[in-house]
């Protein structure tokens, strides 16, 4: 069995954009997100396995796990996020955080901390990347 990809998640940038002062607004359902201050982060993969042979990203890799929780103790138990890792034969380095409020139940105001792990098409999990710095919408 192939050893499992060394993936090193590096989240380099995860706030861009400022909080936009003014009225919280509340109003719950689906526009909710919509209404928040983008929130993008961005990584980087690297192209080795933890063998140090080299693999192609963009037909190996299947998806991102994206996990947001109010500590950096993340568990591959938390809710996540999944992302798609190829989009129109392009590896997919950014994504935006708005679209992990409603699913995972987020709130205003509240410090959070994002990880990531990506899965291989044959199912493999890299470790979690370290935590990116802390962020609240």
């Amino acid at each position: 069995m192939k050893n499992g990809p060394a993936i090193a998640i590096t989240i380099p940038l995860i706030l861009m954009g400022m909080i936009s002062a003014g009225c919280g607004g509340g109003g719950g359902g689906n526009g909710a997100a919509t209404e928040l201050t983008p929130r993008t982060l961005t990584w980087s993969i690297d192209n080795t396995y933890t063998d140090g042979s080299t693999y192609d990203p963009v037909s190996t890799l299947k998806e991102f796990e994206i996990y947001v929780r109010q500590d950096n103790n993340f568990s591959p138990t938390d809710p996540y996020v999944i992302v798609s890792a190829v989009t129109g034969g392009q590896l997919v380095t950014s994504f935006d955080l708005r679209q992990t409020y409603s699913t995972l139940s987020l709130s205003r105001g509240v410090t959070y901390y994002v990880s990531m792990r990506v899965t291989t098409v044959d199912g493999v999990h890299s470790d979690f990347s370290a935590p990116g710095p802390p962020f609240h919408f």
